[in-house]
């Protein structure tokens, strides 16, 4: 799979987003709290991950086309208004929907209940969402727990402490005293530690050689440190 960083304003020459068009229905006004939360489309996608938008309370917010996430901050004026401004992206083709361009282009909001209105470039693009309520869209979080490349118990996995120290078997030799730090850029950047010497005839070692790794759906892709795909572990 190859990938290439884009910014999420570049998309916009490229992307088509009419398919969000629709009409303002004239809602109330949001409060900053109103917003904190993860809103999604009415309906179902056949994409790594259903697309979402995440407000968080601390001014910073992750959305997903359905398998692609780009971060960025928002600040909400009184009367509506919406600043926000957006970071790269990776740019991978799947049947989804373009709310990380929504968010890069907004310019106000409202919400009546649990259902918000996304304005976008002056009007001409609004966006209907609704709350989620499923715990599994949205933001994945830190990647705390075990990782694994498969259910056999002799492949790889990775296991990710809450004290940001990292272990785990790349299925052959042990490997433990390594360290692992989110990045901005929404990676999780991995430090393999100290690792046993055995030969495994017919073992493809290739964990020890991940420097990164980003979470989607549930999925770490893991990279080297000149960007190839290595491979991926699940959450277990």
């Amino acid at each position: 799979m190859v990938k290439r960083n884009v910014s999420a304003v570049a998309v916009a020459a490229v992307l088509v987003s009419g398919v969000l068009a629709g009409c303002a229905n004239g809602p109330g006004a949001a409060t900053e709290q109103d917003l904190v939360g993860t809103w999604v489309l009415d309906e179902q996608f056949d994409s790594p991950e259903q697309p979402f938008i995440d407000f968080a309370d601390d001014g910073t917010w992750i959305s997903s086309d359905g398998c692609n996430q780009v971060r960025g901050t928002w600040v909400l004026g009184e009367d509506g208004s919406l600043v926000t401004t957006a970071g790269p992206s990776t740019l991978m083709a799947c049947d989804g929907a373009q709310l990380p361009l929504a968010m890069a282009l907004a310019t106000s909001v409202a919400i009546d209940g649990d259902s918000l209105t996304l304005v976008s470039s002056g009007e001409s693009t609004t966006t209907e969402l609704v709350r989620s309520s499923d715990p599994s869209v949205g933001p994945q979080g830190l990647p705390i727990g075990r990782w694994i490349e498969s259910d056999d118990p002799n492949a790889p996995f990775l296991d990710f402490s809450v004290d940001g120290s990292l272990s785990g078997n790349d299925g052959c030799n042990a490997m433990a005293g390594g360290t692992w730090e989110a990045a901005d850029d929404g990676k999780v950047v991995l430090t393999m530690g100290a690792s046993t010497r055995r030969f495994c005839d017919g073992v493809d070692t290739w964990l020890n050689l991940a420097t990164s790794g980003r979470i989607v759906a549930q999925i770490m892709t893991l990279e080297d440190e000149s960007g190839v795909v290595l491979g991926q572990l699940l959450a277990e």
